[in-house]
């Protein structure tokens, strides 16, 4: 199969956000990225190329893109997270553990316990107006449209964490 952009991705395309549970170097995201390429472009559902792409956003956020019209089965998705779950072992990232909530704080990306969100939420620390990461994004259409990248109003954030101040 051959490389396929991220960008050049369909808007249809079927998005999993992985978020590291803290940034990568530039050696580290170098070669996860290259791996994940490799992936991606060997990437078989039922013995049928998945047509799909990956990239790698503020050194912490792995996209993985399928077209729907090869959408991958539950093997094969199941082959894709065994693999971002033995990277992440490699370079000793957790992509698949307790869920975390990223939030931006100044020009920093956070990334805490849903717990100590909910602390923070209850003190004020963060309100409806911090720009979380909504890593819950079903398709390219939603990440190109805003809502990966969000005010927490505009998110499941809005539902799970109590905001009134």
């Amino acid at each position: 199969m051959s490389y396929i952009p991220f960008d050049a991705m369909p808007e249809r395309a079927r998005l999993w956000v992985f978020a590291a549970d803290r940034q990568l170097s530039d050696a580290e995201a170098d070669a996860l990225l290259r791996e994940m390429q490799a992936f991606t472009h060997t990437w078989m559902a039922h013995g049928h190329p998945v047509t799909a792409s990956c990239q790698l956003k503020y050194g912490q956020f792995l996209f993985i893109a399928a077209d729907e019209a090869s959408l991958p089965s539950g093997c094969a998705t199941d082959e894709m997270t065994r693999r971002v779950r033995l990277l992440g072992e490699t370079f000793g990232i957790e992509f698949l553990g307790m869920p975390r909530v990223q939030y931006r704080s100044g020009d920093s990306i956070v990334s805490t316990s849903r717990m100590e969100f909910a602390d923070l939420a209850k003190a004020g620390t963060v309100d409806s107006s911090t720009v979380v990461f909504d890593n819950t994004v079903p398709t390219l259409a939603d990440l190109n449209a805003g809502k990966w990248e969000t005010h927490a109003k505009q998110s499941w954030h809005a539902k799970a964490f109590d905001f009134v101040r």
